[in-house]
């Protein structure tokens, strides 16, 4: 195995792991050693990459089933699985900042991600940056009778934005009418259980939640909205400033995310583009 040792990201938590190439296979113990450090620490900054898109994929697929995203021309062609992520635009559009809200990524799905990763190819000198937050930390601080209350409370999920922390500035990309039907509106736990670590994780309070289970939906979006602004304390949040060539992940089971407001590019200064997978299911190395 090659001896890696992880650095303390700059910030509250997560962790950097410098020295990695993974153009080239890597020993299962050091996957699972990478699993290790991301489910602890949420997330991990792999930097000084330079991958093909197969590459780049085969390591994707270590942590999970890769899910092509219900939006298909964001897809890469050739590796729907990969989506392009990036603020190039030809023409004027109002969702350059498509995913400057906290949300949680296939949170409207019925089996939703449980790891997201990003490549940059280009980074911007300033700005960019993705915002992610602790939420088994920020379960963890919640106070015993606020755990109990929400101990067995589900949510229901849709694509688009939810009743939670709404700000209507920030539009998100519409679906057409055969993608919204790939995406009903699902159910999940309010406080779920991590798919590997088994710790209770407080899930997607903003994002995608439209309403609680028995609850009025008055009640509900203001008990949403208690959650996520605790949820959103700076105590529990870091941020990830790019640079070229760094693989990010984080563990989108036990996290919100959200990308800083990012104004379409002008020129190399600040074009921010990036690969995104997102996966599903246990890793394999951790099925056997």
């Amino acid at each position: 195995m090659k001896h890696f040792d992880p650095e303390p990201a700059p910030g509250n938590f997560g962790k950097r792991i410098p020295g990695l190439n993974l153009s080239e296979p890597q020993a299962p113990e050091v996957f699972k050693a990478l699993f290790s450090i991301l489910y602890e620490h949420r997330f991990l900054v792999i930097p000084g990459q330079d991958l093909t898109l197969d590459q780049y994929l085969q390591f994707g697929e270590s942590f999970g089933t890769p899910i092509p995203h219900v939006k298909n021309q964001t897809r890469m062609e050739g590796h729907p699985e990969i989506q392009a992520v990036h603020n190039i635009r030809k023409e004027k559009k109002k969702y350059t900042d498509g995913a400057a809200w906290w949300h949680t990524d296939q949170s409207y799905e019925a089996q939703p991600a449980i790891t997201t990763m990003l490549y940059s190819v280009q980074a911007p000198k300033k700005g960019g940056e993705t915002r992610i937050a602790d939420m088994i930390a920020a379960y963890e601080a919640l106070s015993a009778e606020m755990k109990t209350r929400i101990a067995d409370l589900e949510v229901e999920h849709l694509y688009g934005k939810g009743v939670a922390l709404q700000k209507d500035d920030i539009p998100t990309p519409p679906l057409s009418e055969a993608q919204s039907k790939r995406v009903p509106p699902v159910i999940h736990k309010l406080v779920r259980p991590h798919p590997v670590t088994g710790q209770k994780t407080l899930y997607s309070p903003a994002g995608t939640s439209q309403g609680i289970q028995g609850l009025v939906l008055a009640e509900a979006k203001t008990l949403l909205n208690e959650l996520a602004t605790h949820a959103l304390q700076p105590r529990f949040q870091n941020k990830h400033q790019y640079a070229v060539g760094d693989v990010v992940l984080w563990d989108t089971a036990a996290t919100m995310h959200a990308a800083s407001p990012n104004h379409a590019a002008t020129g190399p200064d600040d074009t921010r583009f990036l690969y995104r997978i997102s996966v599903r299911g246990i890793p394999p190395l951790l099925q056997a």
